[in-house]
């Protein structure tokens, strides 16, 4: 029965090996999957991945794909000579587990990843969304008000609901008044502190000697759409200048926050994306790169939540097309 079982497993890997050769021949020529990441392991975010299923998707990539570095995917796309099945990798944020979880994962498969880190995490240990998670999901209050709406808190499943509501009510403000409404939050919950939750200076340029790519996310991580012109400009700025800082080189990769075309950012920012002295950008519109010269300022990446091989398998050949 085992030896059956077995053989059945190779066959349907054989199968898929046969269907992603065929997508990459036929549609595939000198096109970059880019995947994008955030936060792996039991942090509770609501975009965070199973460590065990974030390692299982590393070897399917390395089993089907041809991974490869991004800066040097880039190159070899604008040079039309990029291998087929060619696929990179993106971690946005810079929470404390990618350098926990993440990075010892990806050494321990011989892989390499770009670190896109918002600044603002580096100074106060975290982000402004995990702060609202955390507050509300510890809150020893059974019931707050926030924003003229009323949330009880009794059970886990409406904490949740609250910390969900808080964090829509809350994104799509400017910084100055999203600060303003998490102090607001803040006071309801009579929580005011968090753990560290981020990337210390420290880890980001073991990283970088490691051979991990560090790239900017603005400072606060703002829906730059949501931003004056002059405060947009600045938090693309100052994470460059904070990251080059940090790390004595230039930084020549930036993602933006939230990260889809005309809704979170326009042609407004990639202007200024340019002007910061970028050499790409990075949204997260679903698809690929296959013209860097067209694409270069809002190249598209692909967000892998599949936890089957061959679902996972075949919705990333199927990006090729």
């Amino acid at each position: 029965m085992l030896l059956m079982v077995e053989g059945i497993s190779h066959m349907i890997s054989h199968l898929i090996s046969l269907f992603v050769n065929v997508i990459a021949s036929l549609f595939g020529k000198n096109k970059l999957s880019i995947l994008t990441y955030h936060r792996v392991g039991s942090s509770g975010n609501a975009i965070a991945m199973n460590e065990a299923l974030f390692e299982q998707q590393l070897l399917w990539i390395k089993r089907y794909f041809n991974p490869i570095d991004l800066t040097e995917g880039l190159a070899l796309q604008k040079a039309g000579k990029l291998p087929p099945r060619s696929v990179a990798i993106t971690i946005d944020d810079g929470y404390a587990d990618s350098f926990n979880t993440i990075f010892p994962l990806l050494k321990k498969h011989q892989l390499t990843a770009t670190f896109f880190i918002s600044t603002a995490g580096l100074q106060e240990q975290y982000l402004w969304d995990e702060l609202v998670a955390f507050t509300v999901i510890n809150t020893p209050k059974r019931a707050i008000s926030f924003n003229n709406k009323h949330y009880s808190l009794i059970s886990i499943e409406e904490r949740h609901h609250c910390m969900k509501s808080c964090l829509e009510e809350i994104k799509y403000c400017s910084v100055k008044k999203r600060n303003e409404l998490i102090k607001t939050l803040l006071n309801e919950t009579e929580l005011t502190s968090l753990n560290n939750q981020f990337l210390t200076k420290e880890q980001v340029v073991i990283l970088s000697d490691s051979g991990m790519g560090i790239g900017a996310h603005t400072h606060n991580h703002p829906i730059l759409m949501s931003e004056i012109e002059r405060d947009a400009q600045q938090e693309i700025q100052q994470s460059k200048s904070i990251l080059e800082g940090i790390l004595g080189k230039d930084v020549h990769y930036f993602a933006y926050p939230n990260g889809r075309y005309q809704q979170d950012f326009d042609d407004t920012h990639i202007a200024m994306v340019k002007e910061a002295g970028f050499s790409a950008a990075f949204s997260t519109d679903w698809g690929l790169l296959s013209h860097f010269n067209l694409d270069r300022f809002q190249i598209k990446r692909f967000t892998p939540w599949h936890e089957t091989e061959s679902r996972f398998v075949l919705s990333l050949a199927l990006n090729y097309c």
